[in-house]
């Protein structure tokens, strides 16, 4: 019989360990895994890939802003491109692309530097004080209008904010954090408000047609307080081919129940889909998404 990958092993069991080319390691598996040797061999994988990661994600970020400018990051002269490395203390430009992918440098401040609008990261020239905040913000302004594509393959350099959990098809908005890279959020997660007085520091995202992933969201789902109807509801979600991931139960008078339950989804569209299914089950009262 097939079991998970975390299932104990005892002394004397004999196993088939059933391989995938496409397997890799995940941090989940440092829950369970017992040796130290295990434990040091999947976190130097790990931190390998996020480096990877960072680096592709920092050039797209970079190269995205510089074609606002009318140029592209390989247009760039290499000796203004070694003179910001040696500024900024790198050894090459991957050491540069990585600082962007995880939040250690604002990828619009980068590409001011290396376009000549600045003299300074962050610091503009003189003859642009004349004219006030316009040059910049028809940067910014241009610059917001190209938003960033998510594919769902970026890795552990993106990650989806889990206050007000976006899926494709939500208005979303990308905000960078220091060492962790970009952080996703619904557009009007309250959580953001401070961040969106920064140009500089956020971003529009948007969902590529076809994800390679699921996301996690979470819904609510009021019940008549009856027997069964967590297996009956938690079913109609299984049948949607959706993953629960998690669930809790709370009686509210004695009379209904509030079911809360954290599930895998494709996009908006699949969610709506097990809204439907849920909303049609007998002693279900009302089902909503929960958003923060």
């Amino acid at each position: 019989r097939l079991v998970p990958l975390r299932t104990m092993l005892y002394s004397g069991q004999t196993v088939e360990i059933i391989c995938s080319e496409t397997a890799s390691p995940n941090p989940a598996w440092l829950n369970f895994v017992v040796t130290g040797k295990a434990r040091v061999n999947i976190r130097s994988y790990l931190k390998n890939l996020r480096q990877q990661e960072a680096v592709a994600l920092g050039r797209r970020l970079l190269d995205k802003e510089l074609s606002v400018m009318g140029t592209n990051f390989d247009d760039i002269p290499e000796k203004k491109t070694n003179r910001l490395l040696t500024d900024f203390g790198l050894p090459d430009r991957d050491a540069l692309f990585k600082e962007i992918g995880l939040g250690n440098r604002l990828p619009l401040l980068v590409a001011r530097r290396l376009a000549g609008d600045t003299g300074e990261e962050g610091e503009a020239p003189k003859d642009e004080h004349k004219s006030g905040k316009k040059r910049a913000g028809k940067v910014r302004e241009g610059a917001t209008n190209r938003p960033l594509v998510i594919t769902g393959t970026e890795g552990m350099v993106v990650k989806f904010a889990k206050c007000c959990r976006p899926i494709p098809g939500d208005k979303a908005i990308a905000s960078f954090s220091p060492g962790k890279g970009i952080v996703v959020h619904r557009q009007e997660c309250r959580n953001i408000g401070e961040v969106r007085k920064q140009d500089s520091h956020w971003l529009y995202v948007q969902w590529e047609a076809r994800q390679s992933k699921t996301f996690s969201t979470e819904i609510k789902v009021e019940t008549d307080n009856r027997r069964g109807v967590l297996a009956t509801v938690a079913s109609a979600i299984s049948e949607m081919g959706s993953n629960i991931e998690n669930v809790c139960m709370e009686e509210q008078d004695g009379l209904t129940s509030t079911l809360k339950f954290a599930i895998s989804v494709e996009d908006r569209r699949h969610l709506a889909s097990i809204l439907r299914r849920v909303r049609s089950l007998a002693h279900v009262i009302r089902i909503s998404r929960i958003m923060n």
